[in-house]
């Protein structure tokens, strides 16, 4: 089976990608129920047609074909399709350090993440392109799927095949940055629960309690995990713990002692946080930072 051919529901669990990318261009008409998840790797994903919307951290997008849909690594989503037409997409699982690492300084700085960060600054995860554009970019996409089935039998195959996936990158941040309405913030949400998250994120490192939060926001508690619930996939809870965790994961990549890196991401007993990084991404933090030398 090449990669083409590949179902996306495979790589669909929380986990590492085990290589810079990959692609997949798939159509279903079977039913498969998409529960919430993240990645800890971004995506991005090109809908052709069917029926489907796109749940991204409490907000709801009715997709038309043609459109981009930018996935951050750590973003809870899920996909909610209609089965009774073809649901048709191409998806790319891009590990964020091969996006970052061709960040270039100087006097206009670039990265091949920034319409990732700029989906993320403006909260709203979809661009939609002139149809000239949205055909140039499907294009280089073509390319791409056809540069991976054939890459053995290519002079310098894996090679082409990451010149190509630059390119397609390039031209996607381009026209990103470069069009004013690419962004749509065409979602459907409830306000509360989208400023709770806001809340949440932006204190990661508090005391967060479920009287608390509900308190700020005059609401009753049991309504508010109800509905957050609801929203998102995720208990109050379980979405703190998850979110704290890879601040955590994060900071200990970026050198902190896992100790701090503790306490910095709001966990204040080592040993909960050392259980709690062990079940969610089956590595203890002290493992995480060998792996890290050993890469190294």
């Amino acid at each position: 089976m090449t990669q083409a051919e590949m179902q996306d529901g495979d790589y669909q669990q929380q986990g590492y990608l085990n290589r810079d990318f990959r692609f997949f261009h798939i159509c279903d008409r079977k039913k498969i129920d998409f529960s919430y998840h993240y990645h800890e790797f971004d995506k991005i994903i090109l809908f052709l047609r069917g029926n489907a919307k796109y749940i991204i951290e409490g907000r709801e997008y009715e997709l038309k074909p043609y459109d981009f849909v930018l996935v951050n690594r750590y973003d809870i989503h899920k996909a909610v399709v209609d089965f009774t037409e073809d649901y048709e997409r191409i998806i790319l699982y891009i590990r964020h350090d091969f996006l970052t690492g061709y960040y270039a300084e100087g006097a206009h700085p670039y990265s091949l993440a920034d319409c990732l960060e700029e989906a993320g600054k403006r909260k709203t995860h979809v661009v939609r392109f002139p149809a000239n554009v949205s055909a140039d970019l499907y294009n280089d996409l073509q390319l791409l799927d056809k540069d991976i089935v054939s890459e053995e039998q290519n002079y310098a195959g894996e090679l082409l095949t990451r010149t190509d996936l630059i390119r397609f990158l390039i031209r996607l941040n381009a026209a990103c940055m470069k069009g004013e309405s690419a962004f749509h913030p065409e979602a459907r949400y409830n306000r509360k629960i989208i400023d709770i998250i806001e809340y949440i994120m932006e204190h990661l490192g508090d005391d967060l309690s479920i009287d608390e939060i509900a308190d700020r926001f005059y609401i009753s508690k049991y309504h508010m995990m109800r509905i957050f619930k609801a929203d998102t996939g995720y208990s109050i809870h379980q979405y703190i713990s998850e979110k704290r965790i890879l601040m955590a994961r994060n900071l200990i990549l970026e050198g902190m002692p896992a100790t701090s890196a503790s306490l910095e991401s709001g966990f204040h007993d080592y040993s909960s946080f050392c259980r709690a990084f062990k079940k969610q991404l089956d590595i203890l933090p002290s493992e995480l930072k060998n792996d890290l030398q050993v890469q190294e």
